[in-house]
């Protein structure tokens, strides 16, 4: 009798749910909604008790994965920077042998090792010295155009004078007009020529090239491009600025011109 007494709770909760779902629809849809509404926060806190315990096992495997990717990602940006970094070498190489193959001169390929540019004086060393063939005076250049020439020189390294230093002096002349005067460096990456007359045909834009009067610099190599023509302090001559073509900051080879 006892056993019946604690059943008939379960009975009747089973009628009821029989009677509601086989009932018509009018009489049971306020108590389908009911027992709807009792049963659904149940289900949606087990469904979002479940998923957190699901990210929670796969969160360790998760951490690792992404670990992963960010070594991958690291490795790939180091291959890259490596692969632009030869492109550029080898940008320039092509360029430096194309120079070599057109010119009537002998080179000595030289790295670049310091630089050293302050408002006292514009050189670099380089990686090569009288073991080298390279001695003092000569002359150094790039598929651009001069650089300067050996100021100094050891068994294994030099120091050039570049021509933006104003100790730097250079017989130049106007490839279009042949108008001729002395190059001088004035820092900032800039030769000033002097010594033309006022009546000069010398022109923004005009190629500057070495007169080969010089003692040590051939003739025909290129020096610059003119950016301005001013006249000088008493108005009695004029002076144009030149800007070399190489580019100091992105220097990296040079090539030595070597004595047949």
């Amino acid at each position: 009798m006892k056993r019946l007494k604690k059943q008939i709770p379960y009975l009747v909760l089973f009628l009821y749910l029989t009677l509601i779902f086989i009932s018509p629809p009018k009489y049971i849809n306020y108590p389908k909604l009911l027992v709807v509404n009792v049963i659904k926060f149940p289900l949606h806190f087990f469904n979002q008790f479940s998923h957190n315990l699901r990210y929670i096992v796969r969160s360790k495997s998760l951490i690792e994965e992404n670990k992963d990717l960010y070594r991958r990602s690291q490795v790939l940006e180091g291959e890259i920077a490596r692969l632009e970094e030869l492109k550029a070498e080898n940008k320039r190489l092509k360029k430096i042998i194309s120079f070599k193959q057109e010119s009537k001169f002998v080179f000595v390929a030289c790295p670049i090792i310091a630089k050293d540019s302050t408002s006292l004086s514009s050189s670099i060393i380089i990686g090569a010295g009288k073991n080298e063939g390279i001695k003092e005076q000569t002359v150094v250049v790039t598929a651009s155009g001069v650089i300067g020439r050996v100021v100094e020189s050891s068994s294994n390294i030099s120091r050039v004078l570049l021509v933006t230093d104003p100790n730097s002096r250079i017989s130049a002349i106007d490839s279009r007009s042949r108008y001729e005067g002395m190059l001088y460096g004035i820092q900032k990456g800039l030769c000033r020529m002097v010594y033309l007359p006022l009546d000069a045909d010398i022109e923004k834009g005009d190629i500057i090239v070495t007169s080969g009067f010089s003692r040590f610099f051939p003739k025909g190599l290129m020096l610059g491009k003119v950016i301005e023509v001013t006249e000088g302090p008493r108005g009695l001559s004029l002076y144009a600025i030149v800007k070399p073509e190489f580019d100091l900051s992105r220097l990296e080879e040079v090539l030595c011109i070597k004595e047949r």
